[in-house]
């Protein structure tokens, strides 16, 4: 039976009250953080000023966090694994599925699963999507039209802009480049989206991750509310998940904008825009002399005038946003949130999340070999006090390896070489994830 809790696990609820949780930057780790490393080593507590500092302590935590998970073959923080291959064995016939509940399964390579993030299925000519709220953005042509995409959480919640740049030199790691082809401008987003260290650096010059927050609503982060990936056989598209908890992305929105210079005459519903070809009726506009932010596009008289649903507010010229749900003409085709998971006994699967075992039912493979993809995230909820313990040792150690002083030792009074210290610890610290890790039995 799996534990869900001890009250010997690791709990840094203690320091909740700073404003952060996991943060590296701040010295913050999933296993350990700065305050319990100097505890340790008898120290004061690290800071801003002392040497190392509690960033460079954050730095160490998280090698060594990598270090634990490699070890133990298993994580206690949230990792997402990304098209993972799989192949599919039937081994009931479809239709004697009543009884054994499955036609067929997979195994993963994680346990502990927290979310089917994607489940990609072969049906012969094509991979069906059969997990997740999941939107799609798909590129045109005309894609360097587009403005921005805006992806929104459910109940006009937070709202992240991810905005178009074509200038590399102006490029920030809140947008993404647009400069080159509809296939990077789709790596670009994916990695935006999840905010990765964007995979066409080569062509961009980029230098650190991706990173956009919802400064209006407590600096959420993107990629902590929806993963993007683009479409297998399709790299012009780009499929954007919901990693809320089971069906409620569905609720979540996606736009996308385009922007042209407009006239606009006070008390009149008809503007003139710079060209109607790239707009569509229903599309939201709004900017200077725009009544509110309700105003519509209600038809296109010819190629530079619209007439919209309310009478403009003011007389000039200024640039405009125009909002849609659907589609920029030549530009992109945007399909909304849809909530694809069947997930239950007799659905379209159903997941053993402490097993990592997917059981196919309704929805299944056609083939065998290379049919599956499965993108999850993965990681134990609970940080046992072990892992706790060795990941505070490695850090300590590693610290210490560095420091040309001897280390006190209360108890005794005697010192010891910093060389025996970092022997002991790193000893101690590797017994124990010994202890932990995984025994795998193979039956015949």
């Amino acid at each position: 039976m799996a534990i869900t809790s001890s009250p010997s696990d690791y709990d840094n609820s203690y320091h909740t009250g700073t404003g952060v949780a996991q943060s590296y930057a701040n010295g913050y780790g999933f296993y350990t953080d700065f305050k319990a490393v100097a505890h340790l080593l008898q120290v004061p507590e690290f800071g801003n000023t002392t040497f190392p500092t509690v960033k460079q302590v954050g730095e160490i935590i998280k090698r060594v966090e990598g270090i634990v998970d490699d070890k133990l073959k298993r994580n206690y923080r949230p990792i997402i694994t990304k098209k993972e291959i799989h192949n599919f064995s039937f081994r009931n016939h479809p239709g004697q599925t009543l009884y054994g509940g499955y036609v067929g399964f997979i195994q993963l390579r994680q346990m502990k699963v927290r979310k089917i993030v994607s489940l990609l299925v072969w049906e012969g000519s094509q991979y069906k999507e059969i997990a997740s709220a999941q939107a799609k953005i798909q590129l045109h042509d005309g894609f360097r039209d587009m403005h921005s995409i805006i992806l929104e959480l459910p109940n006009s919640g937070a709202s992240f802009e991810l905005i178009a740049e074509n200038t590399i030199s102006d490029l920030a790691n809140t947008e993404f480049c647009n400069t080159f082809g509809i296939k990077t401008t789709a790596s670009e987003i994916t990695s935006l989206v999840n905010e990765d260290f964007p995979s066409t650096a080569q062509y961009t010059g980029a230098t650190s991750p991706k990173s956009l927050l919802d400064s209006t609503n407590g600096n959420l982060s993107l990629s902590d509310f929806f993963f993007a990936q683009k479409e297998e056989g399709n790299g012009g598209t780009v499929l954007i998940s919901s990693l809320l908890s089971g069906d409620d992305g569905a609720d979540c929105v996606i736009k996308a904008t385009i922007k042209q210079t407009c006239t606009t005459v006070n008390t009149n519903t008809s503007i003139t825009v710079a060209d109607s070809s790239k707009l569509k009726v229903g599309m939201t506009v709004s900017g200077t002399g725009i009544t509110g932010t309700t105003s519509t596009i209600t038809s296109i008289t010819d190629s530079t005038n619209v007439v919209l649903s309310a009478a403009a507010s003011g007389s000039g010229t200024n640039v405009l946003t125009f909002t849609t749900t659907d589609e920029i003409p030549n530009a992109c085709t945007l399909s909304a949130f849809t909530d694809k998971e069947d997930m239950k006994r007799d659905g379209s699967y159903w997941l053993l999340n402490e097993e990592g075992r997917i059981f196919f039912l309704q929805d299944y493979p056609y083939h065998t070999r290379n049919s599956v993809l499965v993108s999850y995230i993965a990681g134990n909820a609970r940080v046992p006090a072990a892992v706790h313990e060795a990941a505070t040792k490695l850090v300590a150690a590693e610290i210490i390896r560095h420091d040309d002083q001897s280390i006190l030792i209360a108890e005794t009074g005697a010192n010891i070489s910093t060389k025996e210290k970092y022997d002991i610890l790193k000893k101690e610290a590797m017994d124990i994830l010994k202890g932990k890790s995984d025994i795998v039995y193979f039956l015949d």
